[in-house]
């Protein structure tokens, strides 16, 4: 209950999975009224979701496709696999966490509600921003991802509709996901050689000589001549046009050029607001900078310099994102002969810097360079992690102020949070030409975190507490049938256009998750007057 002294309420029970409690500002506020507070919070939600779109498009999106052609992974393979790994992260813990809490109504509404939210105003997304003529998806990978996350949502129905989860069960669901991937790998890829939008981008960097170095810069150049053999092309090709459009020198392997950092926009072509937003997200930028380290298809003196120096603050901010700010300050957090594991953390971070520095030079790549790429891949996920449970944090505070009930504030408000990334991240990666790989995610990311995430917290739970008492309650029953609902009627529109989905089946994915949305909200209104 809030009817009690509000501003207590808000210290010892709100704000533990943030870095800052933002309850507090609301309730606790000396120098700022209400008004004030929630203002400000306003602004800086717009701003976090801001730092989340770009952290996608500049850094996640590059490193995924830099990734998939390292390991030769096929757009939808990616899209299950990598892209899903990097959007399913904060489903996976907050339902550990609402476990842990004991609140399984509140893990099984986010991950319903994300998926619900992913498969309708994401999938919708998804195909607005894709021109026409790029939207086809490949029968058999499209059949397999629907059809793995219909059975795995029926399957929680089913495993929770008897009122308790054996510890059987829980394992489970960890090794469908096992047994998915392992089917998605082995499957044949299909040829997409014939693909018009494949012939009109830049081939890419991505053929394993190309990381030795750049200053051949014709592996760059596109696209290829009549005469160029399929089979002497890359198998993936890098769309420059969606990220390095403003750069004068596009094909130079010396690019000077970094986005984010020194690629400032002129007032005149591209309007004030850009100019202002630039400035306004580069502090963040700069951060981002030394704790990524650079995975597109340039090389100079500068991206040698920050990717030196990235283990130093990636160790930090992967400390943050684990422990929080108690990382840092709690003596508990500690490693080999109680040493804070901060301070490990700086100097095994300093020690690879030298490294890094040492075995680099300022002219071709290093021939590990797919080692520092999987780390940037890995560090991106734990920005989007971050700032992804800021976001659902600023969005509690809103819930509790509207008074609504658990299972709704997990369809709604932790959805919504959680699921902000793969909106960014998987409109990104349509607007550079992977769309089938975007497609392919919206099945794959919340595949994984209803199978990895409830299967991680439900084994948890019941090696500890042994069989564990589960319930679906109204709200999460209507969620449930809402997504089974949807994922069928995606499977007859894309049969029905013969895997080539309209534009205009958007709205009607965004009018189902309105209609879900205003069901849910009468729902808590006639049980609330009950």
């Amino acid at each position: 209950t809030y009817s009690g002294d509000k501003c207590a309420f808000a210290r010892d029970y709100c704000g533990d999975d943030s870095l800052v409690n933002y309850s507090t500002m609301v309730y606790c506020s000396d120098t700022f009224d209400k008004t004030f507070a929630i203002s400000f919070l306003i602004i800086y939600l717009l701003y976090l979701i801001m730092l989340l779109a770009s952290t996608a498009d500049n850094y996640f999106v590059i490193e995924l496709q830099t990734l998939s052609s390292i390991l030769k992974l096929s757009d939808d393979v990616a899209g299950v696999t990598l892209l899903a790994l990097g959007n399913g992260a904060p489903d996976v813990f907050t339902a550990v966490v609402g476990l842990s809490q004991d609140d399984f109504q509140l893990a099984l509404s986010d991950l319903m509600g994300g998926g619900i939210f992913i498969n309708t105003v994401v999938l919708g997304s998804v195909l607005l921003v894709t021109s026409p003529p790029l939207l086809e998806v490949d029968a058999k990978p499209f059949l397999r991802d629907l059809f793995m996350y219909i059975l795995c949502t029926a399957g929680i129905f089913f495993f929770c509709l008897d009122g308790v989860v054996t510890q059987l069960e829980a394992l489970g669901f960890i090794v469908a996901y096992i047994s998915y991937i392992v089917i998605v790998l082995i499957s044949p890829n299909p040829s997409r050689e014939d693909s018009p939008d494949r012939e009109s981008t830049a081939a890419g960097l991505l053929s394993n000589e190309s990381y030795e170095s750049l200053k051949d810069v014709e592996s760059l150049q596109g696209p290829p001549s009549d005469t160029d053999s399929h089979a002497e092309r890359p198998s993936r090709q890098f769309s420059y046009a969606s990220h390095y459009s403003h750069h004068t020198n596009l094909l130079a392997s010396d690019d000077d050029h970094i986005l984010g950092y020194n690629d400032v926009p002129s007032v005149v072509e591209d309007g004030k607001l850009a100019f202002f937003l630039w400035y306004a997200e580069w502090p963040l930028s700069f951060l981002r900078h030394l704790s990524i380290p650079s995975a597109d298809p340039f090389w100079c003196r500068k991206r040698r310099l920050f990717t030196s120096l990235s283990p130093i603050l990636g160790f930090q901010m992967a400390i943050l994102a684990v422990f929080g700010v108690e990382g840092f300050t709690d003596k508990s957090v500690s490693f080999l002969f109680n040493v804070q594991l901060s301070i490990i953390a700086l100097f095994l971070g300093t020690l690879i810097s030298i490294v890094l520095w040492l075995t680099t030079n300022d002219e071709t790549k290093p021939s590990y360079f797919p080692l520092l790429v999987a780390f940037a891949f890995c560090m991106s996920v734990v920005w989007l992690d971050l700032i992804a449970n800021e976001v659902v944090a600023v969005l509690e505070v809103f819930g509790v102020m509207l008074g609504v009930s658990t299972s709704v504030l997990g369809l709604t408000v932790l959805a919504w949070g959680n699921s902000v990334g793969d909106l960014v991240a998987d409109t990104a990666t349509a607007k550079a030409g992977q769309v089938k790989t975007a497609i392919a995610s919206c099945f794959g990311s919340p595949l994984l975190s209803a199978l990895v995430g409830l299967g991680i917290a439900l084994t948890i739970s019941t090696s500890s507490d042994g069989n564990l008492a589960t319930s679906i309650d109204t709200q999460n029953f209507v969620a449930i049938c809402t997504l089974l609902g949807t994922l069928f009627t995606s499977g007859f529109v894309f049969y029905k256009y013969d895997w080539r989905p309209p534009r205009e089946y958007a709205y009607v994915l965004f009018g189902i998750y309105g209609i879900f949305m205003l069901t849910s909200v009468l729902l808590e209104a006639l049980s609330n007057n009950k």
